[in-house]
């Protein structure tokens, strides 16, 4: 009889929540994509990211993956980030306003590089044995305004840039707002930006048309 009388409250409580879930079915989805975040922000930013995976046989010397910080992917980035921490509007613009400003001045990526020996990871330092340019698209090539350590949490930097991994470090990167101005006479199919990393343990090039 008891056994019977559980399960009845059971199936009676399921019930109950399936009609809640029915009855709020597209509020439900609303508060899933600002807690998980939205489909929009993740393809911005997959169309916005390249990687490049340099080997010397199996082994791998070094990993570089870097998102172009464009306009448009700081707006979908302001987006994403207030929905995440329920921001409204005049902190959001406080937050956001940095990020914006920055890739109004300059033409910048956010830089993950994955290297083996954790010594040579040292992008942001004087004396780095690495040199990291931008090429424009008639070959004009630009050295870095800065390169920093992100200023994103560690937590924040795998949400929003999920490809920088545990074993990554990640910069922000900024170049002259000329690097990205349209070039007098660019070569014929070459990529309006090239971001070009060599050192001593090879050479990477990711390209943005």
């Amino acid at each position: 009889m008891a056994d019977n009388m559980r399960r009845a409250s059971l199936a009676a409580a399921l019930l109950a929540l399936a009609a809640v879930a029915y009855g709020c079915g597209p509020r439900s989805v609303g508060l899933y994509e600002k807690v998980m975040g939205s489909p929009s922000y993740e393809r911005v930013t997959e169309s916005a990211t390249r990687t490049r995976e340099v080997h010397d046989g199996l082994d791998t010397r070094f990993i570089l993956s870097a998102t172009w910080l464009s306009g448009s992917w700081v707006s979908s980035f302001a987006e994403e980030y207030s929905n995440i921490y329920y921001l409204d509007p005049e902190r959001r613009e406080r937050v956001i306003s940095n990020w914006r400003g920055e890739s109004e001045k300059y033409v910048r990526f956010f830089v993950a590089l994955y290297v083996p020996e954790e010594m040579g990871n040292d992008l942001e330092k004087p004396g780095t044995l690495w040199s990291l340019r931008l090429v424009r698209g008639d070959e004009k090539d630009f050295e870095p305004v800065y390169i920093r350590k992100s200023s994103l949490r560690p937590e924040e930097i795998s949400r929003f840039f999920p490809y920088s991994g545990t074993w990554y470090r990640a910069y922000e990167v900024a170049f002259p707002r000329e690097a990205g101005e349209s070039a007098g006479s660019p070569r014929s199919g070459s990529p309006r930006l090239k971001l070009v990393l060599s050192g001593v343990e090879g050479r990477a090039v990711l390209a943005w048309q």
